[in-house]
């Protein structure tokens, strides 16, 4: 199914996603969103949590705000 509506931009610069939108990507309130431009389009992204270096999504650990799974973290040692 996909999800269309239209929002203005407030005075703020911001943009409200509508709930609907936000239950079915599960977007909740804290987490990071990737939001990127493309020529003439705005890609709004739930981020997912992985590796600085290699991409991983497993054995995580946060070091100074940024992911690094344990392999790299050990291999940086």
């Amino acid at each position: 199914m996909i999800y269309t509506n239209f929002r203005e931009i407030d005075k703020a610069g911001r943009l409200v996603i509508s709930k609907d939108i936000r239950n079915h990507l599960n977007i909740n309130p804290g987490d990071t969103l990737h939001i990127e431009a493309d020529d003439d389009k705005i890609i709004i992204c739930k981020a997912e949590n992985k590796c600085v270096f290699c991409n991983s999504t497993q054995n995580l650990v946060s070091f100074k705000g940024k992911h690094i799974c344990k392999e790299c973290f050990d291999a940086i040692k």
